[in-house]
């Protein structure tokens, strides 16, 4: 009991730091792109990153959920978890064919004119993902090993940018500079698996891999859905405006991204937490989620107060005092995420809770809802007020998500209570 009490706790710590690292990261890197690179030179840099957002997503494949249960249940069993690793990197390595090849053409489409080499570049970044089984060192309970291998990455990252990131031209090298980090802590997680096994490799059967590909496929397709009511209005910015706006509203949206991301480290904390009082006891999961729902609310309503009324000061810091463009379009689209920031916790919280409550469904379904509205609206608001009305319409979808959330996952506690 003392050895799994204390395997949690170093999972907790370690899962804490990469979530710790994640938000560091982007508080020091982006000041800097953003003041080298310019505001319409940090948007291209931004609509790599979306794409690669995506891509991303499309390798991991949905591994850290199924991978990883896979390996959990046989930990015992050696030559299984060798053939689970081979049937992941079959699966992955065809995934990243199909994901360079889409980076090449899209190298070619006029919104990347002059700059045709950002997303060969990127590619690099998901060879990073690939490679590295943050998986199987889940599946094994050695988290520990993640957390290494990301500060490396970040600090390989970091490094590169400030050393080659000098001037507005150098868009390339930053996201080389990104690309060499993902990459590079790749190789070092793969060779510390590799390490970690011995007596080589099984080889399992076609029958193998194409289960593991349905099961991974679902979780996929749920996973997908969720970050593309809200990332996917970048590109839908740049096709009725100009990279100048898609610098505005990116820059406001990187800063709801990272204040966001502690909704990920309360989520995944108390996550197995609830999964466990859920299964022993229903009075004791509601009393919990009330606590947290409690929690949440008050922390967030006062992350959104410091954001709205610290608009111009947040901007001023992040871009620097010396920095002569206009900012007053910037701090607008900051004043009205806000209202986005204050529910976004709610949205993971609930799809959290619908999960553990076998509502698999009726969270995939409420996604879908979610993406359909955002992509009927996001054009007309974008065409009509530019990046504030996207900011309003990025609002409006995550108020919309949280309620269908919200909704279903009373509507399945309440008979319980029954």
């Amino acid at each position: 009991m003392a050895a799994n009490t204390k395997q949690l706790i170093e999972n907790f710590v370690s899962l804490s730091a990469v979530q710790g690292l994640g938000i560091l990261f982007p508080l020091i890197t982006f000041p800097y792109l953003i003041r080298v690179l310019g505001i319409e030179g940090f948007g291209f840099f931004s609509l790599v990153q979306t794409f690669i957002v995506y891509f991303d997503l499309l390798v991991s494949f949905g591994f850290g959920l199924t991978a990883t249960k896979r390996i959990s249940a046989n930990i015992l069993d050696v030559s299984m978890i060798k053939k689970i690793i081979v049937a992941v990197y079959v699966i992955k390595t065809i995934l990243f064919a199909i994901s360079f090849v889409i980076f090449i053409a899209c190298s070619f489409t006029p919104y990347l004119e002059g700059h045709i080499y950002l997303f060969p570049l990127a590619s690099f970044y998901l060879l990073g993902n690939l490679l590295f089984p943050d998986w199987y060192f889940q599946g094994i309970q050695k988290m520990k090993n993640i957390t290494f291998v990301t500060l490396i990455s970040k600090a390989i990252s970091l490094l590169l940018i400030i050393l080659l990131v000098k001037e507005k031209t150098d868009i390339e090298y930053a996201v080389i500079a990104m690309s060499a980090g993902n990459m590079i802590a790749g190789v070092i997680a793969i060779i510390l698996m590799f390490k970690n096994m011995s007596n080589g490799f099984v080889i399992p059967g076609r029958s193998f891999i194409m289960d593991l590909f349905m099961e991974s496929l679902y979780v996929f397709m749920s996973i997908i859905l969720a970050p593309l009511y809200s990332s996917v209005n970048i590109f839908i910015l740049r096709i009725f405006t100009n990279p100048l706006m898609v610098g505005y509203y990116a820059v406001a949206e990187k800063i709801l991204n990272a204040t966001g991301m502690l909704a990920n480290i309360i989520n995944r904390t108390f996550y197995p937490h609830l999964s466990h009082l859920y299964s022993i006891s229903l009075e004791a999961y509601k009393k919990n989620i009330n606590k947290l729902l409690t929690i949440i609310a008050a922390v967030f309503f006062m992350g959104a107060l410091i954001q709205f009324f610290g608009a111009t000061f947040i901007l001023k810091f992040l871009l620097g005092k010396n920095y002569g463009q206009d900012i007053s379009y910037s701090v607008t689209v900051l004043k009205i995420m806000s209202v986005g920031l204050f529910f976004s916790p709610f949205v993971s919280f609930f799809f959290q809770l619908m999960i553990i409550q076998g509502q698999k469904k009726e969270s995939f379904v409420n996604i879908t809802v979610a993406v359909i509205v955002n992509l009927i609206s996001a054009p007309i608001f974008t065409y009509l007020w530019a990046a504030k009305g996207l900011a309003v319409n990025l609002c409006l979808v995550i108020i919309l998500i949280s309620f269908l959330n919200r909704r279903s996952f009373f509507k399945k506690l309440k008979p319980l209570n029954d």
